[in-house]
């Protein structure tokens, strides 16, 4: 039976979209694939082999990062992400997943001609490139060298199905509230928000994520500064069922990101039945669709009036079909491209 390596070298973040992404396709993957191939998964050092009990497991160490031979031992190692963390020198047949190229919106030149080289050579070396948007699909074959000869598709990142709801989170505010989710980055562009919150009163809102970092510590600070802190609440990462209560109870999504390859909370919010607001940037027009309410840019009076406007829009019928389009981002019909795309390369 043809032998099959699954890179989750970021399955050390499950809470970063990567690192979810990696569960979920893993997940999956065990479910359809067993009767035709033989997978085993690469996972960083001792960690989060907990989100694949029973199966096959190598061990990312610092050895087996740079001396990669055990990679000969597969017909067809999967890549997960653009930006691997290790030497894939010695794969046979290698597929490679490039979620986006967000360096070219976020950093200076110098660190976009390091990131750029690296997914450059990553490409290089695939023998199939799988693009997670339309969007990333047009940035790659725009800014990279696009070799003839390798198998390309877009392929679409399932969304799945959130736990049930934890009871209400002791640092959820009462009353109505706003939520919005992700790492606290630049591109994330939270910022944006607090300036829009002074032109919508009477509501709370909630950013979950990672905050302990500079951009997240200067958002601190300019919240206060705004005279917003009793009405900005920002609990840090938090787990799936406290995330799926915020998304259930919360009156809107509210997603200013600038730089996406796909947007995977805008899905999960729509899958909840909640009106979705977020930048018309990136991938966001694309995955948002017809069912998002889109900011051109960030003048604080054109997002509330966005909002107002889509609030007083967003109904029964926009609502069930907003639904009925997020549920079809389905892990099994990802899972299925790629065992298509493992099948033709061997």
């Amino acid at each position: 039976m043809p032998g099959v390596l699954i890179c989750l070298d970021l399955l050390k973040y499950p809470n970063r979209g990567l690192g979810r992404v990696s569960i979920d396709f893993s997940k999956e993957l065990i479910g359809f694939g067993r009767s035709d191939f033989d997978f085993e998964f690469l996972v960083p050092g001792n960690k989060r082999a907990g989100y694949l009990t029973g199966q096959q497991i190598v061990r990312l160490n610092n050895f087996r990062r740079v001396f990669p031979s055990y990679q000969k031992k597969y017909d067809v190692c999967h890549v997960i992400h653009q930006l691997p963390r290790f030497s894939y020198r010695n794969m046979q047949k290698m597929v490679l997943t490039v979620h986006d190229l967000n360096f070219l919106y976020t950093k200076n030149r110098q660190k976009q001609d390091k990131y750029r080289k690296i997914v450059q050579a990553a490409i290089n070396k695939a023998d199939a490139v799988c693009f997670i948007s339309e969007f990333t699909r047009s940035d790659c074959y725009k800014h990279m060298d696009m070799p003839s000869g390798k198998v390309t598709k877009v392929i679409y990142n399932g969304v799945g199905d959130l736990p049930s709801p934890s009871q209400r989170p002791a640092w959820c505010p009462e009353g109505v509230f706003l939520f919005s989710v992700g790492q606290f980055l630049e591109k994330k562009n939270f910022r944006a928000l607090i300036p829009f919150m002074a032109k919508v009163p009477g509501m709370s809102l909630v950013i979950a994520g990672e905050n302990n970092t500079g951009y997240g510590n200067e958002l601190k600070v300019f919240i206060q500064k705004n005279g917003l802190g009793q009405r900005v609440v920002l609990p840090g990462a938090i787990s799936e069922a406290e995330k799926s209560f915020m998304y259930h109870n919360c009156k809107a999504f509210v997603f200013p990101s600038v730089a996406e390859g796909f947007g995977l909370p805008v899905i999960e919010a729509m899958k909840c039945g909640k009106p979705v607001f977020c930048s018309d940037k990136t991938s966001l027009k694309e995955i948002g669709g017809r069912y998002a309410f889109f900011w051109e840019c960030f003048d604080p009076a054109h997002m509330a009036e966005v909002y107002e406007k889509g609030i007083s829009e967003f109904n029964y019928r926009h609502k069930a079909a907003q639904m009925e389009y997020a549920s079809s981002f389905r892990w099994e019909d990802n899972v299925k491209s790629y065992l298509e795309i493992y099948r033709q390369l061997i």
